[in-house]
């Protein structure tokens, strides 16, 4: 049975429209430029704007959290802060340089939504819709 806790939250826009936060799960939020990589974050594509991540936990699970982010998804730039986006949870972590996509050779965001979501398969059309906007026409 198909089953999956993804939403498309808005929680903030930028004062000068340049970026803006959405909660995709109950613990994971992005951040997406509104075009290119104006701040760094080394993730934008030719069809995607760049992102950054945020990971809510409780304080005790931050180091298994890290090293789960460092192993599994490749990424080695987190940041551990008090809750700005994700405020139902003691920690938040702020992850850049995530893919948006998995491959081969690294696992991306939506490795990590398919974790979170307590591993429910998560329809790919879905996925898209909510984290490029793309709306698959039928």
């Amino acid at each position: 049975m198909y089953h999956s806790n993804l939403i498309k939250s808005p929680i903030e826009v930028s004062p000068h429209g340049s970026f803006e936060v959405n909660k995709l799960c109950h613990s994971v939020a992005i951040c997406e430029a509104v075009k290119g990589d104006r701040h760094n974050w080394g993730n934008a594509t030719d069809t995607e704007p760049a992102f950054v991540v945020y990971l809510g936990c409780k304080k005790e699970e931050v180091a298994e959290k890290i090293r789960y982010i460092n192993n599994a998804l490749g990424c080695y730039w987190c940041e551990i802060r008090q809750p700005k986006y994700l405020k139902d949870f003691e920690a938040e972590i702020k992850i850049r340089g995530m893919q948006r996509h998995s491959d081969d050779e690294t696992n991306g965001l939506d490795f990590l939504l398919w974790a979170e979501n307590d591993f429910n398969y998560i329809d790919s059309d879905e996925y898209d819709a909510l984290t490029t906007g793309y709306q698959a026409r039928w």
